[in-house]
């Protein structure tokens, strides 16, 4: 479907935001050709994790950020950083540990009674944050707001398959499925698709949510204080949280988009955190003062997406052609600094590592994408195409994502000799929103992290109905069908990954990389076990002092 309201996949829900100088597209258009091998430790450092420090006491921590809000709530903006703040503020039912391992959180215990059946426990003595309690009634509210197209168009989606959600006592959550879905487990959880509110907070506020007047409410450690779009947000520490005390008392996130102002702002000791920073700018980042690099593969994906319906890309031969001529090892090593690897398929490696361990996760996904770097292989397939002599088309690229507006530069220069003119349009990440499946762009992008353990995130979003490539195959779609009923582990990777090989045999997306988040922190902390879930459950936890 190309009309993206009729789409039950709402764009970009976990969109990667970092920021890059001009030279990294330097060297990208000078680099030579590459192959197609994974790029090694995808971390391209060992300096993987926090260090060691104790839980004292911080009155302020601010967090420079590399982009810019304009909705605390992720189901209505649904950024990775709006998740990095709703952590903070909203929870779930449940949530993942440091493992991705899902843990209680307003749910003292959940119980799969049937196949299509969940029943959550509430927490006794959870409180918002003016300390009302949390009710079922303002759980199955909450769960209606999730659900609601309107109110949170990034996550409805997820909820699509559920038939009833009551209160079956006082304290009891009842959730029933039309259908099985092993993933739906990840579902009730604010790293995913729910985030409880008060009912009657939303409804004295008309409906709104996460605006700067209708502040993001929840039963987190934090509340919000203050929500300036475009440019801050400041959250102040509750003692009504359930969880505990965490050591930050007041965090406030600054939106930074330049990334060397942000670099200024760390030398200058005006962040003491930054966020996702620009890998090609790392060694500057790890050569400022008081300052060091955490790094850790965060499960992002970054590619191509062709809308197979719009032409001339609902022709193969194009796609392939294109295909052919993405040199993705050379992303890796110039553009990321050798930090991530060259992707071979939609799911990262780091999503199935619990299955097949880290090296038969990378062996297994080399079989789902065929299609190495070759300019003349490229020439031939065009060449079997509809439009031999080449065509022009356009790509939106959102602002906040120069590493792949530098791709894109690349693969302009590399099909340009034959005959493919690509105008490439940089616009705010809302605008680039409605780039992804529109019919008026065929060539588009996607950069998505994923916040869940679930293998299948990202192939159910890139291949369910409604998939952003306007994609249908239905050998595919009975794969993963099968994907979403098998509770075998090892059955369901290997269902996963043979979903993917069929698809991507008709190359609907082309695998660009597999991504590494790149934090910075001033040397007088440090975030304990960093890594890629660290951020999407309550993590100022994690903030430990040194010395």
């Amino acid at each position: 479907m190309s009309d993206q309201s009729q789409r039950p996949f709402q764009i970009s829900r976990r969109l990667v935001l970092q920021g890059m100088g001009a030279s990294a597209l330097l060297a990208l258009l000078a680099a030579c050709g590459g192959d197609d091998t994974d790029a090694g430790d995808a971390t391209g450092d060992s300096s993987a994790g926090g260090g060691s420090g104790t839980a004292k006491e911080i009155d302020l921590l601010t967090i420079g950020f590399p982009a810019s809000l304009s909705n605390l709530y992720p189901g209505k903006e649904a950024g990775i950083l709006n998740y990095y703040v709703a952590a903070l503020v909203a929870e779930g039912l449940v949530a993942p540990d440091g493992t991705g391992k899902l843990q209680p959180a307003l749910a003292e215990s959940w119980e799969q009674t049937s196949p299509t059946t969940y029943v959550y426990t509430l927490r006794s003595g959870a409180t918002f944050h003016d300390g009302t309690p949390v009710t079922a009634d303002d759980v199955v509210y909450s769960i209606g707001i999730a659900k609601d197209e309107t109110i949170s168009p990034n996550v409805a989606y997820y909820w699509a398959n559920t038939t009833s959600v009551e209160k079956t006592a006082d304290n009891q959550v009842t959730i029933t499925l039309g259908s099985p879905d092993v993933a739906f487990e990840w579902g009730p959880c604010a790293a995913n698709a729910l985030w409880i509110v008060s009912q009657k907070y939303v409804e004295d506020n008309g409906g709104d949510i996460g605006t700067p007047t209708s502040l993001l409410y929840g039963t987190g450690p934090y509340k919000v204080t203050k929500f300036v779009p475009d440019s801050m947000v400041e959250l102040e520490r509750v003692d009504t949280w359930w969880g505990g005390t965490p050591p930050v008392k007041t965090v406030r996130f600054d939106f930074i988009p330049e990334e060397t102002t942000r670099l200024l702002a760390r030398q200058s000791g005006d962040i003491d955190i930054a966020i996702n920073i620009s890998l090609d700018q790392a060694q500057q980042w790890e050569d400022t003062e008081n300052t060091s690099v955490l790094y850790a593969a965060d499960r992002s994906y970054v590619g191509i997406d062709f809308n197979t319906a719009v032409e001339p890309f609902d022709d193969v031969h194009v796609r392939t052609a294109i295909a052919h001529a993405a040199d993705r090892a050379s992303y890796v090593s110039q553009l990321l600094g050798g930090r991530g690897e060259a992707a071979t398929a939609l799911t990262t490696p780091e999503q199935i590592e619990g299955v097949l361990g880290a090296d038969g996760a990378r062996e297994a996904l080399k079989v789902v994408l065929d299609l190495p770097y070759d300019l003349e292989a490229a020439k031939a397939e065009l060449a079997k195409s509809k439009v031999p002599d080449g065509f022009t088309t356009k790509v939106g690229i959102s602002s906040s994502a120069p590493q792949v507006s530098a791709a894109f530069q690349v693969l302009k220069a590399a099909v340009e000799p034959l005959g493919i003119v690509i105008e490439i349009e940089e616009m705010p990440v809302e605008q680039w929103f409605d780039t992804i499946g529109s019919p008026d762009w065929g060539l588009a992008y996607m950069s998505y992290t994923s916040t869940t353990g679930d293998p299948a995130e990202m192939s159910s979003w890139f291949l369910g109905e409604g998939n952003p490539a306007s994609y249908a195959n239905d050998e595919v779609t009975t794969l993963m069908g099968q994907v979403r009923e098998e509770t075998d582990p090892a059955k369901r990777v290997e269902l996963l990954i043979e979903a993917q090989r069929v698809a991507m045999l008709d190359v609907p997306y082309v695998p660009l990389w597999w991504g590494v988040a790149a934090t910075a922190v001033s040397d007088d902390y440090t975030i304990e076990d960093f890594g890629s879930y660290t951020l999407v459950s309550p993590w100022t936890s994690r903030i430990l002092t040194k010395g």
